[in-house]
Order: structure tokens, then sequence, then C-alpha cells
């Protein structure tokens, strides 16, 4: 016995209800059922996913208006109520911005290269503007530029007219 497989063999001590492993090369102290053993064990065959099939629903036909009766030269035709065209969702308002504060900044940046002129406008639209927390920051800048761009413009008007007071 020692050429055979291993595998479960009928018992060698002649009980006929036992089963014996052979390891190969020796028995082994494995004993089991003959009835359970000797049914020959079946490879367990994995399962396909099965797809789900999704039933195929037939395409309704599109339905044209159809005029109710057919109309003869020179009569107007009356149709029937037909498909009606799909609605579609428009797009959210766009959130529009604050043009004091927009107008605040862009006076105190010309206030600063310019004669101080705009800069009064921009210390006024900022001020205006600081009402709504969400331009906030842009109104405080503009707000700022303005008074910086006054401020400088005025100490350079009263130098100069010191100098012209000094040289008279």
């Amino acid at each position: 016995m020692a050429d055979q497989q291993a595998g479960w063999y009928p018992d060698p001590s002649g009980d006929a209800a036992k089963l014996r492993y052979w390891d190969g090369s020796q028995w082994t102290n494995d004993f089991s059922d003959a009835q359970v053993a000797a049914q020959p064990e079946q490879p367990v065959q994995p399962e396909q996913p099965v797809q789900p099939v999704m039933p195929v629903q037939p395409v309704q036909p599109v339905q044209y208006a159809q005029p109710i009766q057919p109309a003869q030269y020179g009569q107007s035709v009356q149709y029937t109520q037909g498909v009606q065209s799909p609605v579609y969702m428009q797009a959210p308002p766009l959130e529009q911005s604050n043009g004091l504060a927009v107008a605040s900044l862009i006076c105190g940046i010309i206030g600063l290269c310019l004669f101080g002129l705009p800069g009064i406008a921009a210390i006024i639209t900022g001020a205006m503007a600081l009402k709504n927390p969400v331009y906030k920051g842009m109104s405080i800048a503009g707000l700022v530029t303005g008074i910086i761009g006054v401020a400088g413009w005025l100490v350079y008007y009263i130098i100069v007219v010191a100098l012209v007071v000094a040289s008279i």
C-alpha cells in the first residue's frame, strides 16, 4: 500500500463501518464513518454573481398634436393638447456685489494719486457701505485709502502754502 496516494481507505483492521486515513507512507489515527466519508466530495463551484436583469420597457412614441377635424381651405385649424415641452431649472441668481464698497475702494485708490477729491468720495461711500457685513473688508479698505489720500494731500497743500507764504 506504499504506492497509494494519501486519502481515506477501508480500515485494514477489518472494521467495514470505518475508514482510516492513509497519509501516503503510513496509517494515521484518524477514523471516519464509512457512509459519510464514502460520498465523493464535489468541488464547490463559486457562484457567479447574478446580474440583475432590468425589464426592458417599451419606449412610448411621441404624441404630436393632431387636428380635431381636417380644416378646409381658409378655415383655422383647432388642435388637441399635445406633449408639453420639458421644464428646465433656472440657475440661482448671481450674488450682487455691494456697489458702494467697490466705489469706495476705487475712489480711495484714485484719491491717493490725484488731488484728494476722490478720497472724500471714498470716505463717504466707505462709511455708507459698512452696513453690509459681507463686503465689510472692501468698505474698510476704501475708507482707509480715502483717509490716507485726503490726509496726504492736506499735508501736501499745507506745505505748499507754507512755502509760498515764506517766499513772499
